[in-house]
């Protein structure tokens, strides 16, 4: 008889790196059975899907109540599903709201549980940690200081390195192949990413072009990429801000990330991405002032960058709120544009960090350790 696991990933993150995930296992192991919430990536990979993201990755934290007949349906079939085929493991991947609900009903089944990407506990809402260390048999973490971290606080934990590093050296190939983005050898390219989620591009991107439009004053051959979240419209802005030195790239974030000079970015997952490739950053973020507020009592680390998280000190500048405004995104480019020294410590800074983040193969690593459970 096969052995069985079941993989929760309510997201498309998720399901990338699950996809990559179920890929390994699946070449470890060719006959094991693997059901799954999930997406293409997953599907791809030969998991079967009980629901697709699509579906569940549209419960925002606002829009619970609204889909509340969906989630008791979700959770209702997930569990008549497990009870059902019996998995010998459960893997969960981030999405902590539904998981870690998951996790404490399962571990009641006598099925263990191994939670891989965990949320950034570390960040905010600490609470959660007891709930991981109660239902959870082992962290398979992707951040080279969480596993001290979860260790310090009892809860089984192994770094096994960070999944992007597979993907980006999977992409490295077919971007030689891509055309660039760069118009002219000469120009100076500035890599706009406002974030994928459309409050984040309401708040960022205005502030963004304009910085780019001061920086063009001392720096007038450059041009700037914005990188487009595929899910949003971005048709008014195009209309408002209609430059011939700015372009609007779509489904190409490694390539822009890749051919900037610099990068002006939301603070998330992307500005990993630009550590890997060792581009030189700028890092904002901007929130509603009552958001603003409770995040300062909440949040728990000291920048909201994950390089500067790695390596425990500021290499990357971070400007937050009222400090994230086009003059000073402005003059903390042209510093760092016009000094080359500074634009070498920082990149030297980002291949450092890239160092700690560990070899590729992360997924394989983590599907050896899934299947010594089984």
């Amino acid at each position: 008889m096969s052995s069985k696991i079941f993989i929760s990933a309510g997201e498309l993150s998720g399901d990338i790196h699950g996809g990559n995930l179920v890929s390994a296992i699946r070449q470890i192991n060719p006959g094991i059975k693997i059901t799954a919430i999930g997406g293409d990536n997953m599907a791809g990979a030969g998991a079967e899907l009980l629901f697709h993201i699509r579906e569940t990755s549209i419960m925002g934290f606002a829009e619970v109540v609204k889909h509340l007949p969906f989630i008791r349906k979700l959770w209702k079939n997930t569990l008549r599903h497990i009870d059902k085929i019996k998995p010998d493991l459960v893997v969960v991947i981030d999405y902590p709201g539904f998981n870690l609900r998951l996790a404490k009903s399962v571990t009641k089944r006598n099925i263990p549980v191994i939670y891989y990407i965990s949320p950034q506990v570390w960040a905010w809402h600490q609470s959660r940690i007891k709930k991981i260390k109660r239902y959870t048999k082992e962290v398979l973490c992707i951040l080279p200081f969480e596993e001290e971290w979860f260790r310090k606080r009892g809860v089984n934990a192994r770094f096994v390195g960070h999944p992007l590093l597979d993907q980006i050296a999977k992409e490295k190939n077919a971007m030689l192949q891509s055309t660039s983005i760069r118009p002219t050898s000469t120009s100076l390219v500035i890599g706009l990413f406002p974030g994928s989620r459309l409050q984040e591009v309401q708040r960022h991107l205005p502030v963004m072009i304009e910085s780019v439009r001061k920086l063009r004053g001392k720096f007038p051959e450059i041009i700037a990429a914005v990188s487009i979240a595929s899910e949003i419209d971005m048709s008014a802005y195009r209309k408002v801000y209609d430059f011939e030195w700015l372009y609007w790239i779509e489904n190409k974030n490694h390539q822009i990330i890749k051919e900037s000079d610099l990068l002006i970015m939301s603070s998330g997952t992307a500005t990993l991405e630009a550590t890997i490739f060792h581009t030189p950053m700028i890092v904002i973020y901007r929130l509603n002032s009552l958001s603003y507020r409770l995040g300062k009592l909440l949040i728990k680390v000291p920048y909201i960058t994950i390089a500067n998280l790695i390596a425990n000190k500021r290499g990357i500048t971070e400007l937050i709120q009222h400090d994230a405004n086009a003059d000073t995104i402005a003059s903390e480019a042209e510093a760092i544009l016009s000094n080359p020294q500074r634009w070498d410590a920082t990149i030297q800074f980002l291949k450092n960090v890239t160092q700690r983040l560990g070899k590729p193969g992360a997924s394989e690593r983590a599907a050896r350790i899934i299947l010594e459970y089984i």
